[in-house]
């Protein structure tokens, strides 16, 4: 496999657990997405918070069972420097309110212990154009 292989893989693990997580569907631990995030992670979120580590976990936590949402990823971008991989990817989220897309870019590492072998450093989103 890739390292674009390995990553989207990732990504898609990740995404795949908030669907579940948000429809509260049972045998889930916030844990699948914790150990994800390294210690120093921020998010920048499509209006603009800059959430920590702490802040978005328990964001995730308290989410848990809110409702349904649609989440797909796709068109990946993915390249590796000195250890890191920057991963940029399309986030579509179906609601029953409409559908929206982030421009997401992460920032992750490799890292044996993390649940989808990556751990992941930061994320940006911003709205996609309508």
């Amino acid at each position: 496999m890739t390292t674009e292989d390995t990553v989207s893989a990732e990504v898609i693990r990740l995404h795949r657990f908030f669907d579940a997580w948000y429809e509260g569907k049972d045998g889930l631990r916030i844990e699948e997405f914790a150990d994800a995030m390294d210690p120093l992670f921020t998010i920048v979120t499509p209006d603009g918070r800059v959430l920590g580590r702490e802040a978005i976990i328990a964001a995730v936590q308290a989410a848990f069972g809110s409702g349904g949402v649609g989440i797909s990823v796709e068109n990946f971008a993915v390249v590796e420097r000195d250890g890191y991989v920057v991963c940029r990817y399309d986030e579509v989220h179906e609601t029953d309110g409409g559908t929206t897309t982030r421009l997401s870019t992460a920032v992750m590492e490799p890292h044996g212990e993390a649940p989808g072998g990556y751990r992941w450093v930061a994320v940006h989103e911003t709205w996609a154009p309508a």
